[in-house]
């Protein structure tokens, strides 16, 4: 049936095993809904009221009074997102262990990593000031897209604008030729996927002629689960879950840079840093296009990816 097919269970939450309905467990989880909506949700509240305090105070004047000054004024706002990035990451009681050399601004380089949540670029973010290329959002989040984050030379696209993917196109190849850019992140999968698996990669971040830096984000879902179902939940519901939650654990793992090979496509470039990152962060490979989440495949179209996927993997297996 669709439900139990590998497309649908990339994009299922999964819920914990529940066990906490018994006579001796039930009283300490009571305890444990206690602490975490009536002491630490008020608590990180409050740090990160602080941390936007903070952040606004500085930002809207550097923005305004070093208008002619451009590098002191990006050089300071790179600062600045970082720290508010960081209050977040302090209002979940994120605990997020780095892996691996720091990333650099260098020209003709783009970084990828799979993509679970929005917070994966929060978490990035807070270590490393980069330039993110993602879908515009509506409500406050698209309002922190078009002022703070355009600052970092973000770049936004409308997923049901046919001619955005020109215009996206063009700017990736201008900014990544520019050595005082921030360094380029993005998501090619295109969509959230439940951190359990990986769908299969755009191929736009491996057309571009530059060296790509793969990065794995993976998530431990022993206090939380990460995952962000858009479809079910609006970004601010999902931030409320994780900031009454125990904590947002995970490891982030900046792998070696690859390059394209001789006589390889960009589709198979980007199939093997995927199979990369999946390795690394222990996640499953799956041949599905992350956009089909917007329109469910027929059962032939499944059959067919299923095929050639596993004709993919037999390949591989053979040339090793």
């Amino acid at each position: 049936m669709v439900h139990q097919d590998s497309f649908t269970r990339c994009f299922k939450s999964n819920p914990p095993e529940p066990w906490n309905w018994n006579v001796y467990l039930f009283p300490l989880w009571c305890c444990g809904v206690v602490v975490r909506y009536g002491i630490l949700f008020p608590v990180r509240v409050i740090v990160l009221a602080i941390g936007w305090i903070i952040f606004l105070s500085a930002y809207i004047p550097v923005h305004v009074l070093l208008k002619g000054h451009d590098k002191l004024r990006k050089k300071i706002e790179r600062y600045l997102v970082e720290l508010i990035c960081s209050f977040f990451v302090a209002s979940w009681t994120g605990v997020v262990k780095y892996h691996g050399p720091r990333p650099s601004m260098r020209p003709k380089q783009v970084f990828v990593s799979n993509h679970t949540s929005m917070i994966d670029f929060i978490v990035l973010e807070q270590m490393t000031p980069f330039a993110v290329i993602m879908q515009k959002h509506p409500g406050w989040v698209g309002l922190l897209q078009s002022t703070i984050l355009d600052s970092l030379g973000c770049i936004w696209f409308n997923r049901s604008e046919a001619k955005d993917r020109e215009t996206v196109a063009k700017k990736l190849r201008d900014h990544v030729q520019g050595s005082d850019n921030n360094p380029l992140l993005i998501f090619p999968e295109g969509t959230c996927v439940n951190n359990h698996y990986t769908v299969m990669f755009k191929k736009g971040a491996f057309e571009l002629g530059c060296t790509v830096c793969p990065i794995a984000v993976k998530y431990n879902k022993i206090f939380v689960d990460a995952f962000w179902n858009s479809r079910k939940q609006s970004f601010t519901m999902h931030l409320l879950q994780l900031m009454t939650s125990w904590a947002v654990v995970c490891d982030v793992w900046y792998l070696e840079p690859q390059t394209l090979r001789p006589g390889e496509t960009a589709i198979e470039f980007a199939e093997r840093v995927r199979d990369i990152i999946s390795v690394r962060a222990g996640l499953k490979m799956v041949p599905w296009d992350g956009y089909l989440k917007y329109s469910r495949p027929s059962p032939k179209h499944r059959e067919q990816k299923q095929q050639s996927f596993a004709e993919t993997i037999l390949r591989r297996l053979e040339e090793q």
